[in-house]
């Protein structure tokens, strides 16, 4: 039978292992299509395989993140440097044939080799074969004082040994026919001679240099004279602005380090510190309590001869040591001793009746005390240091004294300082009229007014001040909520001042600098506040238009001035403001539905325009109220026709007697204007006749003239500038310029120019809004350039905004991605910080371990030890 042959098939799958990785089924993640769409391609995100992509994922961040989280707290790091290491596009051979070729570039065989002739030595930058040999080198005169005695190498060379080969050119003959002897005298003689010339010729070169000096000194004096600035004849150049400003530079001083600045908080804490102290001085003082520190006495030493008796002023009291009965007798004791008892008496009755007296007394006239108790500290204190300045030394050596002999001073009585009564009054009754350095805030009102009232207005700002520092917020809690209040119960004090007769106008411009400060710390509860009192204001007015069927009356003194205070406190340039949108609304109210029936209420409205003005000026808002205003006050001034009606708005009327308010009763020619006084003009309780003449009518005029101006240049910009102000022109017209001054006239003619000048500039036509024309609907297809699957919400036909729909869903997907991505790392980091401490814990475990474990061999052996070691008793 045959051998069986074995299938070649058979032999082939034998062969041909599976070399592809066997992938496990439960690892990959089928993304689930659906819709089968024909003709597409089957995409690589179908199939997925978390565990690659997330193993993937851990070894790039553990090649990059993890490298960077190492290397976070280290400030160097390792360069590498080698040539084409880092170049990706060099392969191994290129690499090495590259550093050869830098080595072999940098031959360092011969880098000392000196046999090389092309290479030049050099010495402090010359060449060595150009700098001179010095081969046959000076002799100084120093060298030929410490040469002396030595012969010439010349004559050692030819009378020395060799000398005898070689022949003299003077006798050729008689050098050999001379003796030894003779040569050596011929060689001395030559040799003092020589030694002769050159002290001749140092002798010469000597007297030479002294003569040169002499004559140098002249020709020096006559340099020096001709060096003298000559005075030119003709006008000196002038100094340019250039010269002025490098000499400034050259002599400005230089800046310096300065201490920082400090906070708001710091400098409160001093202010208050500095108000404690200085009330704790004055309580001092008016008790009559004298220094903390008895006055030194000063007394002669035994070594002190008195020779500076006239130059040391200061010492007054001076006193010589003597005893009596072995005690120590200081001056005054006897008298002291014979009147203290009566003076102690009379004067102790006199000041307990004057302090009692001096409680009762009013405080006043705290300003110039306080002048006068300044100057008497100022003098003490100077003679206090004075007194401290001199004879240091006797003091030191006068405690040293006073610490060996305590023993024996305890003996002695201390005599009680004298002291003056009148001057001691004197000073306790300027304590008690200075005013107080510390204040309580006041809860109310009433407390307020009760501190402040009978105080001059100097001192009514310094106790507002000094409350304000002494509760400033940084320093203790609570002081915030109490300057708000004290702020509340001082903005009713402001407005109060204004009700007095006459009111105090002085003390509410300076009451503001305060109110700012507090405003400043605290903004929205006095917005608040401020808010309140403007609508309780106009709440009251609103009730009189209602009484009196749509008309009002211009307030009282106290509401504009609160008005006014509004543009100072808060910003007036924003669209919409708490505060100052409600304040321009009621000022504007008041214009509109108040009539003019006499001078204050003419007085009052141009106050209330000016207001207005400050409130627009920097957000240029149109108010026509205030135009009406200005119109109406030129329809006052305007002589009338008869039988003839000119047109005016409400609030003001064509006829009755008040349309003549404002017309001269005679010419002017001059006239000195100014400023109206509030306190004449806005009292409420003045007589209506007080200001029917022309002195108010001019000053009227002038005011009315100058804000018609400010408002024309204010609302030039408007497009309806003509329109606005025609009818003020208009007025203009029908004005008398010549009844005027020559001031006011000119003002007049000028204001109508600008007026004029802007009314007269072309308008723009109306127009309709450009708009793109839209195309008729056709019925193409839409054909997208690129054809993206997700579907678009809200498409819309504006192919920009399906752009940007588009970005923005990009932006959310990358958005996401990056959010992933971080999230991510942070776990990755997370884990390995976990990782580092878990390390760092079984490292520290098995140290702890290991030292348990050799404290137990310790103690073992030792025990051990212990047993093995022999009892004493056997």
């Amino acid at each position: 039978m045959g051998k069986k042959k074995k299938n070649i098939s058979d032999k082939v799958r034998n062969k041909q292992k599976s070399s592809a990785k066997k992938i496990n089924p439960f690892e990959v993640k089928i993304n689930r299509i659906k819709h089968d769409v024909l003709g597409r391609k089957v995409s690589k995100h179908d199939k997925g395989m978390p565990g690659l992509s997330r193993s993937k994922a851990i070894k790039k961040r553990e090649q990059t993140l993890l490298h960077e989280y190492d290397q976070r707290m280290k400030s160097n790091k390792f360069v590498d440097k080698r040539f084409g290491e880092n170049d990706t596009d060099m392969n191994v051979e290129d690499k090495m044939m590259k550093r050869f070729a830098m080595e072999r570039s940098h031959d360092k065989s011969n880098k000392f080799s000196l046999n090389d002739e092309d290479e030049d030595l050099t010495h402090y930058g010359q060449s060595l074969s150009e700098i001179e040999k010095f081969e046959d080198p000076v002799i100084s005169d120093d060298e030929e004082d410490e040469d002396k005695g030595k012969i010439s190498g010349k004559m050692v060379s030819e009378e020395h040994f060799g000398g005898f080969l070689f022949e003299t050119k003077d006798n050729p003959g008689d050098q050999a026919n001379k003796s030894w002897k003779e040569k050596m005298e011929e060689t001395i003689a030559k040799s003092k001679k020589e030694k002769h010339d050159r002290q001749m010729e140092k002798e010469k070169t000597l007297q030479m240099t002294e003569k040169l000096d002499s004559e140098f000194k002249d020709l020096m004096m006559l340099m020096a004279k001709s060096k003298k600035p000559k005075v030119d004849s003709g006008e000196k150049t002038k100094v340019d602005d250039y010269d002025i400003a490098v000499r400034e530079l050259k002599f400005e001083s230089k800046g310096e380090a300065t201490n920082r600045l400090k906070t708001d908080e710091e400098l409160a804490k001093e202010e208050k510190e500095r108000l404690d102290k200085l009330e704790a001085d004055r309580l001092r003082r008016m008790r009559g309590d004298g220094d903390d520190e008895e006055p030194k006495r000063v007394h002669f030493s035994a070594d002190d001869l008195s020779d500076n008796y006239a130059l040391d002023t200061s010492i007054k009291d001076r006193f010589h040591i003597c005893y009596k009965d072995g005690k120590l007798l200081m001056p005054g004791d006897e008298e002291e001793d014979q009147l203290g008892d009566e003076d102690d008496n009379a004067d102790g009755s006199n000041v307990e009746e004057e302090e009692e007296d001096g409680d009762s007394e009013d405080e006043g006239d705290a300003d110039e005390e306080e002048e006068d108790d300044k100057e008497d500290e100022d003098s003490e204190d100077d003679e206090d240091k004075s007194d401290d300045d001199s004879y240091k030394d006797i003091e030191s050596d006068e405690d040293e004294e006073k610490d060996t002999d305590k023993s024996e001073d305890k003996s002695v009585k201390k005599p009680a300082p004298k002291v003056d009564l009148k001057k001691k009054k004197k000073i306790m009754d300027a304590a008690r009229k200075e005013l107080p350095y510390t204040f309580n805030i006041p809860a109310a009102y009433d407390d307020l007014v009760t501190l402040l009232q009978d105080r001059k207005e100097a001192d009514q700002l310094i106790i507002i001040d000094r409350i304000i520092k002494c509760h400033h917020p940084s320093l203790a809690e609570g002081n915030k909520e109490k300057l708000e209040t004290f702020l509340g119960t001082l903005v009713q004090y402001y407005t109060d001042l204004a009700l007095q007769d006459p009111p105090q106008l002085d003390l509410i411009d300076q009451l503001t600098v305060p109110i700012y400060k507090l405003v400043q710390m605290s903004p929205v509860p006095t917005a608040n506040f401020v808010l309140d009192q403007i609508k309780d204001r106009q709440e009251e007015f609103r009730q009189i238009c209602q009484r009196k069927a749509g008309r009002g009356l211009y307030p009282a003194l106290d509401t504009l001035l609160l008005l006014k205070l509004v543009p100072i406190l808060f910003p007036t340039s924003d669209f919409r403001h708490s505060v100052t949108t409600p304040a321009i609304i009621f000022i504007t109210q008041m214009l509109a539905q108040c009539p003019v029936n006499h001078e204050r209420d003419i007085a009052a409205g141009l106050f209330l325009c000016n207001l207005c003005l400050e409130f627009v000026s920097l957000s240029k808002r149109f108010i026509p109220e205030v135009v009406n205003f200005l119109h109406g006050l030129l329809f006052l001034i305007i002589p009338k026709e008869e039988n003839k009606y000119e047109k005016v708005i409400p609030p003001f009327k064509p006829v009755g007697t008040s349309i003549n308010l404002l017309q001269l009763d005679t010419k002017h020619r001059s006239f000195e204007f100014g400023p109206m006084k509030m306190s004449e003009v806005l009292n409420t309780e003045m007589e209506l006749d007080s200001l029917r003449n022309d002195s108010f009518r001019l000053q009227a005029t002038y005011s009315c003239v100058t804000l018609i101006g400010e408002f024309s240049s204010l609302y030039k910009d408007l497009p309806t500038f003509r329109e606005v102000f025609s009818p003020i022109l208009y007025m203009f017209g029908k004005i008398k310029f010549c009844q005027y001054p020559a001031t006011l006239k000119e003002m007049m003619e000028m204001v109508v120019e600008e007026m004029n000048h802007h009314s007269n500039k072309t308008c723009k036509p109306l127009v309709m809004n450009k708009k793109k024309p839209q195309p008729m609907r056709t019925f193409e297809p839409l054909v997208e350039e690129v054809f993206e699957e997700r579907k678009i919400k809200h498409k819309s036909a504006s192919k920009d905004l399906n752009e940007k729909q588009k970005l923005l869903h990009k932006y959310k997907k990358e958005m996401k991605g990056a959010m992933r991505e971080i999230r991510k790392d942070n776990q990755f980091l997370a884990r390995k910080q976990l990782k580092d401490q878990i390390d760092r814990d079984e490292e520290r475990k098995g140290k702890v371990r290991r030292l348990h474990q050799m404290l137990a061999t310790q103690e073992g052996e030792f025990n051990a030890m212990k047993k093995a070691k022999p009892s004493p008793s056997s």
